[in-house]
């Protein structure tokens, strides 16, 4: 056992001892009308917080929840704050592949001129382009096949995860697009192969770089070859010269259930049945996919099936080419192609299953269940497990105003009062943490290819019941942050990954090389160092003194203005960063298990008062660089395993 191991474990289970989950214990249930919890009635929209409430905090706070912490430097963040909400919510939120701001680019990289797809990134991160600072040997994992000539599953995870925190993309982008292919309108990779799931995120990916607008989203997802394989209605047939039907339905009720959040409630249920869900499964006959011999570079012919679905009677690419009858087996009335179907008390018309549903989406997101669960669907998946009548009367009131403008809704909720409220609270998922945790501790794109830990946030978030792509309920969605907060099996996880590995975050350096090299004609070898002196701001004096450094790294993790930093954490963290261990240690190495209070730390004749005043006044200047590093982060670990690293307070 490494010195300090154990009273680094009974410090951090006193720390949970004497914090409670801090959100929801302010919570105040139903109707909280505290510091901008309420205000207006069901139909008032959102209001936006004043500029004299939106500061650095919340600024951090719409960075954790909306861009998993993004990647901007701590100059920006005060920018930011300095500007009015509106006019700095337009900055921090966009749905450009590359946010400068959010993301600044590194130089010497080219990285960002990928940042729209998930297949260009692949292509570039496996390949040899010389702007791709990829360490060589880490390139096949992030290969579009896997040795066997397969299309790799887990290539296509671990490059969406490591988009998240490369320096010149947009993670707010990347999130977005991750909830409406995996909890939204949720397709799993194990039903549909990687190729289908890519094509499938890529192209959702690509409509709202080009619109932003629910509608025209949910249109390309609907019609999308994934879904069609994923819910199996690709077979599904209309015999238009029997008036039969031959195929599922299921898609038909989540076409309306998950897409547009439609439950069939607030109409007679014998006619959502017999006629939308119905109709809605002739609509969605004549949907088969294609097949192409090789598609994505594959041999194994099952990852051969491709998109987009082509609505025609035609031949397809496969190596023995199939007849796809997509033109004949979809529904046409007597009258021929063009003809309708009743769904929703609508006449749905168009030539083809793709003409039918870009028919329907519009009359689906209109409908009243849509338009007052959507909303609220959504700030529930990015902010907000404790959303009242209120708040909700809100986000539904400026979703109509917003017109399906997902990008406009988001940034009026994200300065909004009913985000910035003692009320607010959102438990965070593996995904959530993971990736903040990940975007914080790197600090360049070097690191973020080189470092041997390249898989740390893809495996611990797969420990801990999150994968990408791979939805935990399936069709239903992805973990949540509830359920992530009441496992005590994935708390125990996160944990002890923390505990048995502290390496992530105190990696120091790596060598690594940009090219294969032979034993004649070795590689050359670089290598990547950490730096966080260079990050963390000194003083007046140009000192890093540990109690500023303490409350820095707070700030920079946790993001609560230091609100939650209490006295016993503070001390550990003054002990770790002054002395390399925890403060039971530190105190004395011969019985380093005792536990001391917040009484023992602050009151005047406290056993730990002196020894811990004389930590915070320590300067890390003199450190070797290895020291000031290692030192750092251990602090980041024991931060990183405390209760307000696992929720988010919306003030």
């Amino acid at each position: 056992m490494k010195p300090g191991r154990s009273t680094w474990i009974l410090a951090l289970a006193l720390c949970f001892s004497t914090a409670t989950m801090a959100a929801p214990g302010k919570g105040k249930g139903n109707g909280g009308g505290n510091s901008g919890g309420g205000g207006g009635e069901s139909g008032d929209a959102l209001v936006s917080v004043s500029d004299a409430e939106w500061d650095e905090t919340a600024v951090r706070k719409v960075l954790a929840a909306f861009a998993y912490g993004g990647l901007a430097t701590d100059a920006q963040i005060s920018a930011w704050a300095d500007m009015s909400p509106g006019d700095a919510i337009t900055q921090i939120l966009t749905f450009n592949p590359n946010n400068d701001l959010l993301s600044p680019p590194d130089g010497g990289d080219n990285s960002s001129a990928h940042c729209d797809s998930v297949e260009a990134m692949q292509d570039f991160w496996s390949g040899n382009d010389a702007g791709n600072i990829m360490k060589y040997a880490d390139r096949h994992r992030y290969a579009t096949l896997s040795g066997s000539g397969s299309v790799s599953g887990s290539n296509l995870q671990r490059t969406w995860t490591k988009m998240i925190s490369t320096r010149g993309c947009n993670p707010f982008l990347h999130k977005m697009a991750f909830f409406l292919t995996n909890y939204h309108a949720a397709i799993s990779i194990h039903k549909t192969r990687g190729g289908l799931i890519r094509s499938y995120y890529d192209d959702v990916l690509g409509e709202l770089i080009r619109s932003g607008n629910f509608v025209d989203v949910m249109t390309v997802a609907a019609s999308h070859a994934a879904v069609a394989r994923g819910y199996g209605h690709q077979n599904s047939k209309y015999r238009n010269n029997r008036e039969a039907f031959f195929g599922t339905d299921d898609f038909a009720r989540e076409f309306h259930q998950l897409f547009f959040r439609n439950y069939g409630e607030t109409e007679d249920m014998d006619y959502h049945e017999d006629v939308t869900i119905e109709h809605t499964a002739w609509m969605l006959s004549g949907m088969n996919l294609d097949k192409e011999q090789g598609a994505y570079g594959a041999t194994n012919s099952n990852d051969w099936w491709v998109a987009p679905i082509v609505f025609t009677d035609h031949y397809d690419l496969n190596s023995s080419p199939r007849y796809v009858k997509n033109e004949t087996f979809h529904y046409h009335s007597a009258e021929g192609a063009g003809s309708c179907l009743e769904i929703l008390s609508n006449n749905i018309c168009g030539a083809n299953a793709g003409d039918k549903i870009a028919a329907l989406a519009p009359v689906a997101a209109a409908h009243p269940e849509s338009l007052a669960n959507v909303p609220v669907y959504m700030v529930d998946f990015f902010a907000d497990d404790n959303l009242d009548e209120t708040k909700s009367g809100q986000i539904r009131a400026s979703w109509a105003a917003a017109n399906f403008d997902m990008l406009g809704f988001l940034r009026a909720y994200a300065t909004s009062t009913a985000f910035h409220s003692s009320t607010t609270y959102k438990y965070k998922t593996a995904f959530d943490r993971n990736l903040f945790l990940q975007n914080m501790q790197i600090l360049t794109n070097e690191e973020n290819f080189a470092k041997d830990h390249y898989d740390s946030p893809h495996n611990r978030m797969r420990d801990q019941g999150a994968e990408p792509f791979h939805p935990a309920h399936d069709v239903f969605g992805g973990q949540t942050g509830l359920q992530a907060a009441n496992s005590r099996y994935l708390f125990r996880s996160a944990m002890w990954a923390n505990v048995n590995s502290p390496t992530f975050f105190d990696d120091y350096s790596d060598e690594y090389t940009l090219e294969a090299g032979t034993d004649t004609s070795p590689a050359p070898v670089y290598v990547w160092q950490k730096d966080w002196a260079s990050v963390i701001p000194v003083n007046g004096n140009l000192e890093h003194r540990v109690d500023e450094v303490a409350v820095w790294l707070w700030n920079r993790f946790i993001g609560d203005g230091g609100s939650n930093l209490d006295d016993i954490a503070r001390a550990q963290v003054h002990a770790m960063l002054a002395t390399g261990h925890d403060l039971g240690y530190a105190m004395d190495p011969d019985n380093a298990s005792v536990v001391y209070s917040s009484r023992d730390i602050t009151h005047k004749k406290g056993v730990a008062r002196k020894l811990d005043e004389a930590h915070a006044a320590y300067v890390m200047n003199d450190l070797s660089d290895y020291n000031f590093n290692k030192r750092i982060g251990m602090a980041i670990n024991f931060i990183s395993v405390l209760p307000y690293a696992f929720v988010m307070e919306g003030q």
